[in-house]
């Protein structure tokens, strides 16, 4: 099945993104690994008028170690954290977790913001991120506020994240701050 018609909107700032969230409201959604939010289309059980996609905003991936914790950007894929040095030397529990999802197109395309943003409760980062005890910064109208992954986290498919907000990473960006101390892909979905 095809999605229903929407307009596509590729900010390449945090800002311009923001905006663009704030601008279209409920009628926007947005897209960083295409993993969550594709399917949902195709099947209509998500019919956004705005679809907002991150991929162009800079900044927003990579793995760095700053002030003793490591800081992943929203947009960095499963893949990228698998194979990561630093992940795999510090918290090898999360480089670990990260080769284990899903199959290699959602570990390929499939990124770790969009995972805690849509809180589907058979994904694999909310419980792991949790167990690290990390935390979220998300940008939004508002500014930015810091949120443990359990308070972003409400319920099946449902966040914390108000409106307009977007978890990203320095300096205007939902970075994740850990402190250093079955697969999704094989149930399927059939229209």
């Amino acid at each position: 099945m095809y999605p229903a018609s929407f307009e596509y909107h590729t900010p390449t700032t945090l800002a311009e993104a923001i905006a663009l969230l704030g601008r279209y409201g409920d009628e926007a959604k947005v897209l960083s690994g295409s993993q969550s939010l594709i399917p949902l289309m195709k099947l209509r059980l998500a019919q956004p008028a705005h679809v907002v996609d991150l991929r162009k905003v800079d900044g927003l991936t990579g793995v760095r170690e700053v002030q003793g914790a490591i800081q992943i950007g929203a947009l960095t894929t499963h893949a990228t954290l698998a194979k990561s040095e630093l992940l795999r030397a510090k918290l090898p529990m999360a480089a670990e977790a990260a080769g284990q999802i899903g199959d290699a197109q959602v570990r390929n395309l499939g990124t770790i913001g969009g995972s805690l943003a849509h809180a589907d409760p058979s994904a694999d980062w909310p419980a792991v991120l949790t167990a690290l005890d990390a935390s979220v910064v998300v940008a939004g109208p508002q500014g930015e506020r810091t949120l443990k992954v359990e308070q972003l986290i409400l319920g099946p498919l449902t966040t914390a994240l108000e409106p307009g907000e977007i978890p990203n990473q320095p300096p205007l960006a939902a970075i994740f701050w850990l402190p250093v101390g079955e697969r999704s892909s094989k149930r399927t979905i059939s229209p």
